[in-house]
């Protein structure tokens, strides 16, 4: 008994014969060198990272691309999770997918066309609902709108219940009006 396969040793004590035997026929050796870090972000293999990701119910998880993305999103959700409903949330899961810092505007809700406010290109024209639960979220680097999309639908998975997203807006854009670019619809003039 003393000279059993690693497969072998894995066996329970009441093993049968032919399990044992099984077990030490068997063409596969198993690795378990992996199984050792799968519950660390940094160190799990890139093939089981998805499993790490579904345990932990990580939020956007689609939308990293890379490894190194997807891992600083698993370290991250366990702090997502644990603030979820606050601005340091929505903040965490933006840089986390890749986007940068952000600023969280509060309290930005339509503004009627009385002449009482001037335009300075932070609130909607649109009327909406009341200000105090409308919130927009500045960029500091442009996003495709497919981008834009995706975090709409994300947002309110981490952001307070009572808060409607107004719009996203960034201050540098991807595309100049210098005739340089095509417009292709990827791209918008500064706001989602």
């Amino acid at each position: 008994m003393a000279n059993l396969t690693p497969a072998q040793r894995l066996l329970p004590p009441n093993r049968t014969p032919l399990e044992l035997a099984l077990a030490g026929t068997s063409p596969l050796e198993l690795d378990t060198n992996g199984l050792r870090h799968l519950w660390t972000a940094m160190l799990c293999l890139a093939p089981l990272l998805p499993w790490l990701s579904w345990t932990l119910s990580v939020e956007a998880w689609q939308d990293a691309k890379s490894d190194d993305a997807k891992r600083a999103l698993i370290l991250n959700s366990i702090e997502i999770h644990r603030h979820k409903g606050t601005p340091w949330a929505i903040r965490l899961l933006i840089r986390s997918l890749g986007f940068g810092e952000v600023d969280i505007i509060e309290r930005v809700g339509g503004r009627t066309h009385n002449g009482t406010i001037r335009r300075n290109g932070i609130f909607p024209h649109a009327p909406l609902i009341s200000t105090w639960a409308t919130y927009m979220v500045a960029l500091q680097r442009p996003i495709t709108n497919a981008q834009a999309e995706r975090l709409r639908k994300l947002l309110p998975s981490v952001a307070p219940a009572r808060c409607h997203l107004v719009a996203l807006r960034y201050a540098t854009v991807a595309n100049s009006h210098n005739g340089a670019t095509r417009r292709d619809g990827a791209y918008n003039h500064g706001s989602a």
